[in-house]
């Protein structure tokens, strides 16, 4: 909705956001500098100078300072950062309904990109849902990735699998204390 400089005063705003590229949603004015909104509702969008008639003494006004909003992101429990840098390393997230074999050649094709000693990082995988649930080890990934460090997160971001060139490089050994909040977690056997 714009409203142009009609001459009429309009009532102020609860809350003014300007200064900024805004999302619309709205196919026919897709982008926009500002939005006014009252009761939970968009009054207002358009340009940051008619935003200005919406601005009383008791209007909240928020300034992007050139950055940027979008609609409608209302989520309880979601990990943005965390899935934009899975889509920018090795996503495992179409392992979830899998198995380690499958797992393991996803990595295998990653680690075939990358030069020796070049890391692969990534995320994605949720062993709990395959057909025969076992969490990746070391020594999986060492099998497919002997000569480069193997780093990946599973998708709830709760746990993560590293190979022995990860491990050596980041220093960790059956010496190294549990970090605050999290455990390592090694071979029973072994430590």
């Amino acid at each position: 909705m714009t409203v142009s400089g009609c001459g009429s005063r309009v009532p102020p705003a609860e809350v003014v956001i300007r200064n900024g590229t805004i999302y619309t949603a709205n196919s026919q004015q897709p982008k926009v500098e500002a939005v006014a909104a009252t009761a939970g509702k968009i009054v207002f969008a358009g340009s940051a100078a008619d935003a200005a008639a919406y601005v009383g003494s008791n209007t909240r006004v928020i300034d992007l300072h050139g950055n940027t909003a979008f609609p409608g992101f209302t989520d309880s429990h979601y990990h943005l950062t965390e899935v934009g840098q899975r889509e920018r390393t090795l996503n495992l997230e179409n392992t979830k309904n899998t198995n380690l074999e499958d797992f393991l050649e996803k990595v295998k094709a990653a680690v075939a990109m990358k030069k020796p000693g070049e890391w692969v990082t990534g995320r994605g995988w949720i062993e709990s849902e395959w057909p025969n649930p076992q969490f990746p080890t070391r020594w999986d990934l060492d099998k497919v990735a002997p000569d480069n460090p193997v780093f990946l997160r599973r998708a709830d971001g709760h746990g993560a699998v590293a190979n022995s060139r990860a491990l050596k490089a980041a220093g960790v050994d059956r010496n190294t204390k549990n970090p605050d909040g999290g455990e390592i977690i090694g071979d029973r056997k072994t430590q």
